[in-house]
């Protein structure tokens, strides 16, 4: 139970940094304290800018792979889907914001800022070098690269998301240096140090909370966030009651109801135990 006596029926969880450790694995107690929550008929839902392809290891570790009547937020808030891939809501990026960005990226950056369009299924770029950065993104999600140019690219499809991946200084820099269309149009987050992230202007991992917990009736002051990044702020205001990761950036703490331990100090699990076990 939160503070405030609202029972938590649903529990938003961020990914890196939050739900695992730095060494990329869910302790034991978190998920000991995961089970529980769901064994009491807590929803868990991995809130991420992954897509679901790119989660199913931990879903499975969790026992909430494949499942019709468990959910995960993708797509930093873009897609809302059960577990089994069904489709809740989704509000994607389109061509336009990919095709403008590469050529911005082109323009200014060259090879030294890969811009990149992420789908359902597969990633798109014109870069013909490949960063390490975007190479690890593409491991941790499962989903291959492909080169093509932008005359090759369909005008149509689902493009949910554009990601610029450079160096943590570059990405200070574009930051600053967005061209007015972009900032105005769409939702800009950066989910990592090395990521920057074109979003649809509706999607936010928050609007994806939202349109859960309205699917499945639950209010949202029965709902609780935890999140470490930039990327998790609409989640935590949104929620009925957010918890920052110890290792949190100082702007999320300074929102957050309250602040768990670190990734490396089952902070998830010591939040859930806290205010959903009320252990």
């Amino acid at each position: 139970m939160a503070q405030g006596g609202n029972m938590i029926k649903l529990v938003a969880i961020d990914i890196d940094d939050t739900l695992v450790n730095t060494s990329k694995e869910i302790t034991d107690q978190v998920k000991d304290s995961l089970h529980k929550a769901t064994e009491a008929g807590v929803k868990i839902v991995l809130t991420t800018g992954r897509p679901v392809k790119g989660v199913q290891a931990y879903l499975k570790t969790l026992g909430l792979a494949d499942l019709d009547d468990q959910y995960v937020i993708t797509y930093n808030g873009s897609v809302v889907e059960t577990t089994s891939g069904q489709v809740i809501a989704s509000q994607e990026v389109g061509y336009p914001a990919y095709e403008s960005m590469t050529h911005f990226g082109q323009e200014n950056w060259g090879e030294e800022v890969l811009v990149q369009a992420e789908m359902l299924e597969d990633i798109y770029t014109t870069n013909r070098v490949i960063n390490p950065m975007a190479s690890r993104e593409s491991y941790f999600m499962s989903m291959p690269i492909h080169v093509l140019d932008l005359a090759d690219m369909p005008a149509e499809g689902n493009y949910v998301k554009v990601m610029l991946i450079a160096e943590v200084a570059k990405i200070d820099e574009i930051q600053q240096k967005l061209p007015k269309e972009i900032v105005d149009n769409y939702t800009i987050v950066r989910s990592d140090q090395y990521f920057l992230e074109i979003l649809n202007k509706e999607a936010s991992k928050g609007n994806g909370l939202r349109a859960l917990a309205d699917h499945l009736g639950i209010d949202m002051s029965e709902t609780m966030a935890i999140g470490d990044q930039q990327n998790d702020m609409s989640m935590l205001e949104a929620a009925g009651f957010g918890v920052a990761m110890g290792n949190a950036i100082p702007e999320l703490k300074e929102i957050a109801d309250a602040v768990t331990t670190t990734q490396d100090e089952h902070g998830v699990g010591v939040a859930i135990d806290k205010y959903v076990l009320d252990n």
